[in-house]
């Protein structure tokens, strides 16, 4: 009787505990309805000599609660898309890169019910973890172990590694039994102690920029398909955020540098206005009048170059996209970054267009793609 009546206890724990988590009311309502009822009979049993048609029946009550208990887990879906979108929706308040990053964990935890989440940079052919959240805080000594250790981690997307097929597929993944996965990273699997993960890309530009990692490793509730869905939708949004505060910062920095163009401008058009103005003699001003010059003798005294439209044709789609690139001021880093390859990878692209081109430098390669869009565009 001991053991009934403590289960009785636990299972009006977990009635208070699913009442807290938002159940839905006809599920609610059925679980007090057959918990009443137990109570009721587990209260007979105890007041008299118990028989075996009263252990049958309570022993029917227990199971019905089982069975309340089981519907209202499964009316629960672990994968919400509403609070996935109000969780986006908190981090599009960010305004800037960084911003988004370090919110993007916790909201992903609040939002998908997982205990830690995990956000790292991809530069290249590197996976750099960058923020660790931790959903019972920083104050254990095994979180500030584990947090301390990722933060200066460094680790190469090499084939056969999960992480690297993910960047280079692009798509989620539920990792199961994650200690012995043998394409996991094996130091982080042993310093988090973790059994499964979901993981997600961020996309930014058509290229990977980052990874999204969640776990449930406080409630050990097991993963499902569900939450790698959740997790993709939240990281797709995230890269959407972060590509938007990136253009946002970019075009408050151009508009900041037109405005002080501007203003360098008003103060040169403002010094002769305030100075005084002298006139040369008529002497001086014969002494220093300009020649009239030939058009042709100006086009004579241009550098003569092989024809740019020709030099372009001969060039690859990724010899094209790098230069593209490069005649929007990227580094050869950047570029790595955006097209998710080696910054060497980048170098020789570098040497090919130069050559195809007849190109002395990348200053001139740039100048004359800019020369041939420009003139595709009035054509």
């Amino acid at each position: 009787m001991a053991r009934i009546s403590d289960l009785n206890e636990r299972v009006n724990e977990l009635a208070r505990q699913a009442a807290g988590g938002g159940a839905n009311r006809p599920y609610m309502q059925l679980l007090g309805l057959t918990i009443e009822r137990t109570s009721r009979r587990l209260a007979a049993v105890q007041a008299g000599s118990p028989d075996i048609t009263d252990l049958c029946e309570l022993l029917t009550d227990v199971s019905a609660v089982q069975s309340t208990l089981r519907k209202h887990a499964l009316a629960q879906p672990s994968y919400a898309p509403g609070r996935i979108f109000e969780a986006l929706g908190r981090v599009r308040r960010k305004t800037t890169p960084d911003e988004v990053f370090d919110i993007a964990p916790a909201e992903l935890c609040a939002a998908g019910g997982f205990d830690r989440a995990m956000i790292s940079s991809v530069r290249g052919s590197m996976w750099a973890p960058r923020l660790l959240f931790l959903s019972d805080g920083q104050d254990s000594g095994f979180n500030r172990e584990l947090s301390d250790y990722i933060s200066d981690l460094q680790i190469p997307l090499a084939s056969p590694m999960l992480e690297a097929e993910i960047v280079r597929r692009r798509l989620p993944a539920l990792v199961q039994d994650a200690q012995y996965e043998p394409r996991t990273f094996r130091p982080l699997m042993a310093a988090s102690r973790t059994q499964e993960y979901v993981v997600a890309p961020i996309v930014v530009g058509g290229a990977v920029i980052g990874l999204l990692h969640a776990d449930a490793y406080l409630s050990q509730r097991p993963l499902a398909t569900a939450d790698r869905d959740s997790l993709r939708t939240f990281a797709e949004g995230v890269g959407l955020i972060y590509e938007r505060a990136v253009l946002e910062s970019r075009l408050a920095e151009q508009r900041e540098r037109l405005a002080e163009t501007f203003r360098a401008a008003e103060r040169i058009l403002d010094g002769p206005a305030q100075a005084p103005v002298h006139l040369p003699g008529p002497a001086i001003r014969a002494a220093v009048a300009i020649p009239d010059v030939e058009p042709a003798v100006l086009l004579a005294a241009e550098v003569t170059e092989p024809s740019v439209r020709e030099g372009l044709s001969q060039l690859t789609g990724r010899e094209r996209e790098v230069l593209a690139l490069l005649a929007s001021g990227a580094t050869n880093a950047q570029v790595a970054d955006q097209l998710t390859v080696a910054e060497s990878t980048v170098k020789s692209h570098v040497k090919h267009i130069l050559h195809k081109m007849g190109a002395p430098n990348r200053a001139s390669a740039i100048a004359r793609y800019v020369r041939a869009e420009n003139n595709e565009r009035r054509v």
